[in-house]
């Protein structure tokens, strides 16, 4: 529930900030317990395959997970693109999806888990190119082109081309994608601001 005077945008800035820095932080705990030739070429996915870090992107997934529903809810609730709320829940589902679908379990669960990813990964970066056509500002142009940047990283690190920095691009992309969605709260907090759009943050369902 929002409180008196709070927007909904600045809700949605703090959930994303905070389930978003949960996570970086258990991806740079995971990197610093195992950054080896394996992970690299696994790139994230292996830390839910590790047993020494599996306690920990367990939980780091599921916050994210939580981090991108409540986003939703709150863009919802504003002047945000259909398509942005709906990516953003395809997001969240995506990342559980993506636990319970061990890569190294089998062909079935690894071609799911990759498609799973590359699903998730288109959504995100169709949110990140409708904030570009809706709020060409510096920040939403730059965050752009750093997801942009990181998936052509990974993408190359996906074939046998003894490219293996899938690791690093997921990384990279991910970080370009969270700054995409801080960048979408000032966008509709400038929207609101023009066409006075959603002037507080009303009750959200949980």
């Amino acid at each position: 529930m929002g409180s008196g005077g709070e927007k909904i945008e600045d809700k949605a800035r703090q959930v994303l900030l905070a389930t978003q820095l949960f996570f970086f932080a258990v991806i740079a705990i995971c990197v610093l317990i195992s950054h080896s030739a394996t992970t690299e070429n696994d790139g994230i996915s292996f830390f839910a395959v590790y047993h020494l870090t599996i306690p920990l992107i367990v939980p780091g997934f599921c916050v994210a997970a939580y981090g991108m529903w409540r986003t939703a809810a709150y863009f919802a609730s504003s002047d945000a693109p259909q398509l942005t709320v709906l990516g953003l829940r395809v997001i969240a589902v995506g990342l559980l999806l993506l636990l319970v679908t061990p890569f190294n379990r089998g062909t079935v669960l690894n071609w799911t888990h990759m498609t799973i990813g590359v699903l998730v990964a288109l959504v995100e970066l169709v949110i990140c190119f409708l904030l570009l056509v809706q709020h060409r500002a510096p920040g939403s142009v730059a965050a752009f082109f750093v997801a942009l940047a990181g998936g052509i990283i990974a993408a190359f690190s996906l074939p046998d081309w003894h490219f293996e920095y899938l690791l690093q691009g997921e990384i990279v992309y991910e970080i370009g994608f969270s700054w995409c969605l801080i960048e979408w709260t000032y966008a509709l907090h400038a929207r609101r601001a023009v066409f006075g759009a959603t002037a507080l943050c009303p009750d959200v369902a949980q």
